[in-house]
């Protein structure tokens, strides 16, 4: 796939065999730490070709005054990376289930440029979708002084730290701007693996964690919908296809809304095991500055440390971040289908993709 001899890339068999809920599951995408954090299989590092076909990309959409947003995989054509960008994408769904890009050059590179690159390596994954009530197609992982235990704090708006969670998009992606001063690090665990641990040591909270859980919509409501809430499970089998959901704060703090019933005490002990088990099988990922990474959320978790920002302005960290629906490209629980599809939207909702955190 690429000429770059230190590529430590390594895609999987891909074989899929068909899930049943309550019985181990036997997928590409349940890796553990002891799998890749020596090898690093996950890590694409890009040949000086295909950064340069990147950037020629950028130059075009550049000199056409073409807005972040209105990108499309056409606009963005790559003649030598797209062939290896799309066997990338099939391992992204349908294999390990992440991907990280190193070697893209971020210095020197104008706002747009660094958003360009990003969102133009995005339409080739995924179609994006808004990420907040604001309609940001793209987004900002900036501390803005919100906490995420407040009632609308969002976890991208603050230096909190993040319990494992899968946002709420088939695909995510990240690109690094800047790192923090200490802390923030990037946790990754398979939700494959999760499943399969909890099902050897207490298959019965297995079961519970198929419950339709209530969470909390965070005050943001779609078009025509009146509950502060929606419903999903954190596991689920639809058409012998695995998907797992987080467990952590919309679930909470859904607690005491109007029509939502208190969690069991399995329930709780199940949700708790589910975190813990993934703070044990989680791997450690550092991010270096031009980083970028592209992650299905059915079959991973994510975590952060709580970080110490720099003081001067222009060194704060800073990540992109882009949400992107893969249109069916793997079956899915209806209730996921209906809540993902178009991101997060509210009666009014204009989509953008703003240069500047907000």
């Amino acid at each position: 796939m690429s000429a770059n001899l230190s590529n430590p890339w390594k895609p999987t068999s891909r074989t899929h065999k068909p899930a049943v809920l309550g019985q181990p599951l036997d997928d590409p995408a349940g890796w553990t730490r002891d799998d890749l954090a020596q090898s690093q299989a996950y890590l694409y590092r890009l040949s000086d070709a295909e950064a340069a076909d990147i950037f020629n990309a950028v130059n075009r959409v550049e000199d056409q005054g073409l807005d972040i947003k209105d990108i499309t995989k056409q606009d963005f054509v790559l003649p030598v990376f797209g062939p290896v960008l799309a066997d990338l994408r099939a391992e992204i769904i349908g294999g390990r289930g992440f991907v990280f890009l190193r070697g893209l050059p971020a210095a020197g590179r104008s706002r747009y440029q660094q958003a360009a690159a990003f969102w133009g390596i995005g339409s080739h994954v995924g179609r994006a979708v808004s990420q907040n009530g604001k309609g940001h197609l793209l987004g900002h992982v900036k501390n803005l002084g919100e906490e995420i235990t407040s009632a609308t704090g969002r976890g991208y708006n603050s230096a909190s730290a993040l319990g494992f969670h899968s946002d709420s998009c088939d695909i995510f992606g990240l690109c690094v701007l800047q790192t923090s001063k200490s802390g923030g690090q990037h946790r990754m665990a398979s939700s494959v693996t999760v499943y399969n641990e909890m099902l050897k040591r207490r298959p019965d909270l297995v079961r519970e964690l198929a419950f339709r859980f209530y969470r909390s919509r965070r005050g943001e409501l779609p078009p025509g919908e009146t509950d502060p809430w929606t419903r999903q499970p954190v596991f689920s089998v639809t058409d012998g296809y695995f998907a797992a959901r987080g467990a952590s704060s919309t679930i909470a703090r859904s607690q005491g809304m109007p029509g939502v019933p208190d969690l069991t005490p399995a329930q709780n002990e199940a949700i708790a095991l589910y975190g813990a088990l993934a703070a044990e099988l989680a791997m450690d990922v550092d991010f270096e500055l031009g980083d970028i990474s592209l992650v299905q959320n059915y079959v991973t978790l994510h975590s952060r440390t709580r970080y110490e920002d720099w003081p001067e302005a222009e060194r704060k960290r800073h990540l992109l971040r882009l949400w992107m629906s893969f249109d069916g490209a793997r079956p899915l629980h209806a209730d996921i289908i209906r809540d993902h599809d178009g991101g997060i939207l509210e009666a009014g909702t204009i989509l953008h993709a703003p240069l500047e955190a907000a």
